[in-house]
């Protein structure tokens, strides 16, 4: 027993770092969205404002200057006037111009504080050559312009700083998405290495008869259950994790009462993806084809909206027609909801793996004769009818569809349909695409 504990924690090491891993290859675009729309940000409410406000202090300049070289060539004090007009709508946008003083960076304060000063300078030469009646223009002007030049290169220079950050950030994440994936692919061939080294130990305990039996028994079950908990973790949690990935996505940009919504759809993603994985173990369990269920009243109206809710952001990213109809007053159904759930989510995978954008997928739910009927259909290509008889067959797939899945979705679906005393049947639509049927029988009032 000592020999087999450093096997068993180094194979629990590897499936650790491989789901991390991946968890980290799902949140890293997100965190890494957020920073730059952080950056984004903080052009548009210091940058871009500035800039326009310099821009204003600028005509006001050239209003200015013209009106004080009509006022020297032809003597007219309308001239005068006009430039004064100008000076209060000049002194609020340098006083705009100083809230964003701080938040760009140390050559902007320095240049707009050199403004303020160089301003107050001309417009005192100004004032006084009006005075004395002799309009002359000092190289204080000249000045102001080399400050107001100063200030634009300052805000190019914040711009481009927070547009080098962003390229770092890109390229963090393609380095950062690299070592994950290698940290990913290094944990799960050791991972595939210590479960051969598990195997090839079992099979030389024993050295009796019976004990080799016993010992290629415990082999193979050792294989089954990998390739149940691999196919589970392939087929079942890519769903959730889409749905957060995508739901994550369309947080930042969207108005508060979506956002509430968005984070509803990934909490509830989140909750799918933890009773999965506590549930893996269990799936080995199932005897003859079916799984363990936890019984209790269901109400098939809410597990149809939470799935329904789930796959909108899919449905969205692929340009795909998701359509719902729930019949009100549905009676409620023995059994787990979250195997339910599970069930019309294999489907509805199914439904929009194979619907070409611009397709259309609908899921319904209503009653008839004492049983509640879930149907899910797709305008998809349909399925051939010699496949039909092989759909429920585990790691099947049909050739046009092979590499797209590990042929266990429908396999879990029948059980969980079968556990719940129910049926479950595909059918080609007439018009094109699929159908596939599940009856449950409602509890009795």
């Amino acid at each position: 027993m000592n020999r087999r504990q450093p096997s068993t924690a180094a194979l629990l090491a590897a499936t650790i770092v491989v789901v991390v891993s991946l968890i980290a290859l799902v949140l890293l675009p997100i965190v890494v969205r957020r920073q730059t729309e952080s950056y984004r940000l903080e052009n548009e409410r210091h940058a871009d404002p500035a800039r326009v406000e310099l821009n204003e202090i600028s005509y006001r300049l050239s209003r200015q200057m013209a009106a004080l070289t009509r006022a020297a060539a032809t003597s007219d004090e309308r001239h005068v006037e006009r430039y004064r007009q100008q000076v209060p709508l000049q002194e609020a946008a340098v006083k705009s111009l100083g809230t964003h003083a701080g938040a760009i960076n140390p050559e902007f304060d320095a240049a707009f504080a050199e403004l303020q000063q160089r301003l107050a300078t001309w417009h005192a030469s100004v004032q006084r050559s009006v005075e004395l009646q002799q309009l002359a223009f000092d190289a204080n002007y000249a000045t102001v312009i080399e400050t107001i030049h100063r200030l634009d290169a300052a805000i190019t220079a914040y711009q481009g700083t927070r547009r080098e950050r962003v390229r770092l950030l890109a390229r963090m994440q393609v380095w950062v998405t690299f070592a994950l994936v290698l940290l990913a692919s290094v944990a799960a061939s050791l991972f595939l290495w210590m479960a051969q080294r598990l195997r090839t130990f079992a099979a030389m305990l024993g050295e009796e008869a019976t004990a080799r039996q016993a010992a290629l028994e415990r082999q193979q079950e050792l294989v089954r259950i990998r390739d149940e908990i691999l196919g589970v973790v392939s087929h079942d949690l890519r769903s959730p994790l889409t749905t957060i990935a995508l739901s994550a996505q369309l947080v930042p940009g969207s108005p508060a009462a979506e956002q509430t919504e968005h984070v509803q759809t990934i909490v509830a993603a989140t909750r799918r993806m933890e009773r999965l994985i506590h549930d893996l173990l269990d799936v080995t369990k199932a005897e003859q084809g079916r799984l363990p269920i936890r019984r209790g009243a269901v109400d098939p109206a809410a597990v149809a909206r939470e799935v329904v809710a789930s796959h909108q952001p899919i449905a969205a990213a692929q340009q795909i027609d998701f359509e719902a109809s729930v019949a009100d007053g549905l009676p409620r159904i023995s059994g787990d909801g979250d195997r339910l759930a599970q069930a019309l989510t294999n489907l509805l995978g199914n439904a929009f793996k194979f619907t070409p954008a611009g397709g259309g997928v609908r899921l319904s739910v209503a009653q008839r004769d004492g049983n509640v009927l879930f149907e899910v259909s797709d305008s998809g290509p349909g399925i051939a009818p010699s496949d039909l008889p092989h759909l429920f067959e585990p790691f099947w797939q049909a050739r046009k569809t092979a590499h797209l899945g590990a042929g266990l979705g429908l396999k879990i679906t029948r059980a969980i349909v079968e556990a719940h005393d129910g049926a479950i049947e595909v059918t080609n639509l007439a018009g094109g695409g699929a159908c596939f049927r599940i009856v449950l029988p409602a509890m009795k009032e």
